[in-house]
Order: structure tokens, then sequence, then C-alpha cells
């Protein structure tokens, strides 16, 4: 009796840890994407400045915050861990972050080149990445918007 109170216990442990992370990392999930994301979203070009080897990778949205998609298809050479990118999410602090399907970046881009964003993370590389649409690249500085 005691262990099946015990395993039912461990269950909504787990739940409520689940649920505690969907919450920190997606949000609540009833707000959409808002009117940025959807202009974020579409094909960018990721480049090495050094070496000029350059890929796509696609950013996307859905009907709630939590549906920010990402791929990067043969980025790999340039970017590793390019194959786990599943998702990305905008910074406060400006620019956009590349994650795993845990919500664990993978790199982080800022706002500092005039045509594109610039990686800072991971360190070591230097790599751009520029939007193949329309997008003033000001309005992922926080003030700008």
């Amino acid at each position: 009796m005691r262990q099946r109170a015990r395993d039912r216990m461990a269950r909504i442990g787990k739940i409520l840890s689940i649920a505690m992370f969907s919450l920190v990392f997606f949000g609540t999930g009833f707000v959409g994407a808002g009117p940025l994301e959807h202009d974020v979203a579409g094909t960018w070009r990721l480049a090495d400045e050094l070496s000029g080897a350059s890929c796509r990778l696609s950013l996307r949205t859905g009907a709630v915050a939590a549906d920010l998609a990402a791929d990067a298809p043969g980025c790999e050479r340039l970017l590793p861990g390019a194959g786990r990118v599943t998702g990305w999410r905008m910074l406060p602090e400006g620019g956009i972050e590349l994650c795993d399907a845990a919500g664990a970046p993978i790199a982080v881009f800022d706002v500092g080149e005039v045509d594109g964003l610039a990686s800072v993370e991971p360190a070591g590389l230097f790599l751009v990445m520029t939007p193949e649409h329309a997008l003033s690249l000001s309005a992922l500085i926080p003030g700008a918007r």
C-alpha cells in the first residue's frame, strides 16, 4: 500500500516537473507567437565569415507560442550541433537563440551586423545569419520595437 502511494506521488511529481518546465520554457501556450516572431520566421542564410561557406536554415511559427520550430539541414559543417536544432526563440536583450528539443541553446545570434545577426555562442565561430526575406533587423533590438 505504501509503495503504491509512493509511486503515485512520484508520478505526480514528474507531471508537475514537466508542467513547470513547459511553463518556464514555452510560456503558457495560450498566447500565439507575436507579430515579431511571424516577421522573423522564414528562410535564413547561415554563413561562415572566414570561409564564405553557407547553408540555409528555416525558422517557423505555429498557432501557439511554443510552436517556434527550426531546422538547419546541411549546416553541421558550419555549426556543430546544427542537426539537433529543432526550435528557436527571441531573446529579451535582442537576437535569436537556436535550441534543441530540450530547450538547450545550440547557438546564440545577436544584432550587430548591418545586414545580419552575428554569432556570440558558441565561442570561436564567426557566423552571420541573414534573412532571405524582407526584415528590418532593427526590430530585433529591444527599445527599437
